[in-house]
């Protein structure tokens, strides 16, 4: 897949998890949808904002930020009054969720050499699940795809992917401390994209903007950034 059929492919799926069209998402205006799926959701490609949630919480953001730029709502004071108000009914923002595609599939990434690698495809990722340092790798329920980086006997780092939407597959990396900064982790991130578009599915990575190490791994690897997500949770 060429990088616009991707973003196309990413706007689809999510345009079904979201029941709206998937102009919506290229629109100049916010748009604002009542929903029983999620209290709050908010989610930008660039242009506009996309609302979703309980009808009150919804009506409220559209009195707020109906012609409010989608990148000044997720800043500064109003991001401050949106997560006052999710408080004020026991939920808050839960974060962050810089999405990351795969940009340049023909760059190559710089093998550590010192290591040994080896992929687990489904069920075989079973026997990693002792391994409970790798949770931004593993989901320990719904795994589709692992690559490890193993030095002796010793698990260095871990790459791992499970399906976020129907085709499109999200990557967790996770590398031991003392393993930092050798590049392990820009190469199995690599390693592991490629694997998931061999399976005709679109893989993408997931961080927030000061986790700078993450940020730099992505943009490494050969990812941009392309949309951005913040859900609410639970107090």
């Amino acid at each position: 897949m060429t990088i616009k059929e991707k973003t196309a492919f990413v706007k689809q799926q999510l345009a079904k998890r979201w029941k709206c069209e998937t102009s919506a998402f290229d629109l100049e205006e916010n748009m604002f949808y009542a929903t029983e799926d999620t209290y709050f959701e908010i989610v930008t490609f660039g242009h506009n904002a996309i609302i979703r949630g309980e009808a009150t919480i919804v009506a409220w953001c559209q009195a707020q930020f109906g012609s409010t730029l989608a990148r000044d709502i997720l800043d500064g004071d109003n991001l401050y009054d949106l997560d006052t108000k999710l408080r004020s009914v026991g939920k808050k923002l839960a974060g962050e969720h810089m999405r990351y595609l795969h940009y340049f599939p023909d760059e190559e990434v710089k093998m550590p050499e010192e290591f040994e690698y080896k992929l687990y495809v489904k069920d075989g990722i079973k026997e990693l699940y002792e391994y409970k340092f790798f949770d931004n790798a593993l989901t320990f329920e719904r795994d589709e795809i692992a690559l490890a980086a193993w030095r002796g006997n010793e698990l260095a780092a871990m790459a791992g992917t499970d399906e976020y939407v129907d085709g499109l597959w999200e990557i967790g990396i996770d590398t031991v401390p003392k393993y930092r900064k050798l590049g392990l982790g820009r190469y199995l991130v690599k390693q592991l994209a490629l694997e998931i578009e061999k399976r005709n599915k679109v893989p993408f990575y997931n961080t927030w903007s000061p986790n700078i190490a993450s940020v730099r791994l992505a943009l490494g690897a050969g990812f941009r950034p392309v949309w951005m997500e913040y859900p609410s949770t639970d107090i």
